[in-house]
């Protein structure tokens, strides 16, 4: 199973968005990245640091609505690489674990990633 697949069968089973709409939309406003064994749908957004919430305004972190790996021994590491630019911030759900947002320090996770 090739990354993308991977990541189309998780959505299918957690969202009620269709995965080629959801793909669509970071197309024309976000970023898409697919090789056979990591695929990332993201979003550049503002997170505000002090009051714990994303808001509107200029962009200060990467938002990754979706990744999968298809065993990739360092995939947090490929994203972290394929990012088209850095920003402050790096954000994604757990939704296997619960609904609550982690945002990293991109200069904290780049460090840790590339240890593995």
């Amino acid at each position: 199973m090739l990354s993308w697949q991977k990541a189309k069968q998780w959505w299918d089973n957690h969202s009620t968005q269709d995965f080629w709409e959801a793909v669509g939309e970071h197309l024309s406003a976000g970023y898409v990245w697919s090789s056979p064994e990591c695929f990332m749908l993201a979003r550049a957004v503002r997170w505000n640091a002090e009051e714990q919430q994303f808001e509107q305004g200029e962009s200060n972190c990467w938002h990754v609505t979706l990744a999968a790996s298809t065993g990739h021994a360092n995939a947090c590491g490929e994203f972290m690489r394929v990012f088209p630019h850095p920003q402050p911030w790096v954000s994604w759900f757990r939704g296997s674990k619960d609904n609550r947002v982690r945002v990293y320090d991109w200069d904290k996770l780049t460090k840790a990633t590339r240890r593995k």
